[in-house]
């Protein structure tokens, strides 16, 4: 038990406990008003803003919340809410689902991700430390987008072709000009290459294409050309050439250093070629491999030569291998046979004049 030692005024008191409680039921008051004020500023959604009846004034704003987590923000703007946009220097997030965004140029290290969806990717090189980068897929490679019959590889630079190295497999490839199985494809249009097709011509270059038989065809039915890039004819290897006809220029237009051959010295070396029947190692046992004609003693030394050739009929590549000039060969059976009538008819001439002499 207290017992007071001094004198207490109640009317004092009474007043002191009723300011008191005042003041507490104006406190309570501000509180209720200002979360009145609150609830139509902020709302706090698991949805994205509907019409909840109430009456919203521009600046209020609505939070769509994932548990204690609010994963975007709109605020109330003419009438309507409008999703919030940030414009930050540095962001950190612990998930972002969705962005939506210009972000100009970004310097990044890895991204990983499914898939990008885009017009176009766009570059001179996909670089990684300062190297040549890499583009790695699986076994599907790439693909067109649903909806779309085709996709692009486009050059860009002074080069105007892309480059495709090692295999490339397609179904049908439209080729402005670029490398494939390391041909350069130029042309100033598309070329349709139909690639493992069992019916379809293939495009080898703007005026060429091959069949699935092997059969090489100049797409206008002009000639085909066999020179290198500085316009000089090249040497074709080949095995036996099946053709209509042979035909070789022999324009004065196009020789020099012209001089008469001796039909002495063309017979001379028809006499001592030697003509022999042989095959090939590498060719079968029918008739067709059975050959007739000079051999050329590449084995054997000088003076223990098996078989004898005119010089003139032999010929050597850029590599140094043997081979029989045909054209020459023909042209020393000519001149040989020339030399042959003119001997022929001096022997019937003598004969004649033997005959007459006897009669």
């Amino acid at each position: 038990m207290i017992i007071a030692t001094g004198s207490v005024d109640i009317n004092e008191a009474t007043k002191l406990a009723q300011n008191a409680s005042d003041s507490a039921s104006d406190l309570a008051d501000k509180i209720k008003n200002l979360k009145a004020s609150l609830d139509g500023t902020i709302i706090e959604s698991p949805n994205t803003p509907f019409d909840d009846g109430k009456e919203h004034n521009d600046g209020d704003m609505w939070l769509v919340m994932s548990g204690n987590v609010a994963t975007s923000m709109y605020i109330y703007s003419g009438g309507s809410w409008a999703i919030k946009k940030w414009d930050v220097t540095s962001l950190a997030v612990e998930y972002l689902s969705a962005l939506s965004a210009n972000l100009g140029n970004v310097q990044a290290g890895n991204i990983n991700g499914v898939n990008i969806f885009g017009s176009s990717i766009t570059g001179g090189t996909i670089t990684e430390n300062s190297a040549n980068g890499t583009i790695t897929l699986d076994s599907n490679g790439f693909s067109a987008v649903s909806g779309s019959d085709y996709f692009k590889f486009t050059a860009g630079g002074n080069s105007g072709y892309c480059e495709i190295v090692g295999g490339l497999e397609v179904d049908a490839i439209n080729v402005g000009s670029s490398f494939i199985g390391g041909q350069r494809f130029s042309a100033t249009g598309n070329l349709n290459t139909h690639v493992g097709s069992a019916n379809a011509w293939t495009y080898l270059a703007e005026g060429i294409k091959c069949s699935p038989a092997s059969e090489i065809s100049p797409v206008s039915g002009t000639d085909i050309y066999f020179h290198n890039q500085a316009g000089s004819t090249i040497d074709i290897h080949a095995g036996d050439v099946i053709s209509h006809g042979n035909k070789l220029k022999s324009a004065l237009s196009s020789k020099r250093d012209v001089t008469d051959y001796s039909t002495d010295e063309a017979l001379s070396a028809v006499m001592n070629t030697d003509v022999k029947k042989w095959k090939y190692k590498d060719a079968d046992n029918s008739a067709d491999s059975q050959h007739i004609g000079p051999i050329i003693d590449d084995v054997n030394e000088v003076g223990k030569k098996a078989t004898s050739i005119a010089n003139d009929m032999i010929g050597t590549d850029k590599n140094g291998n043997y081979f029989l000039n045909e054209s020459n060969t023909i042209s020393i059976l000519l001149a040989a046979l020339k030399k042959s009538n003119q001997r022929i008819d001096e022997l019937s001439y003598r004969i004649t004049q033997l005959e007459r002499k006897n009669a």
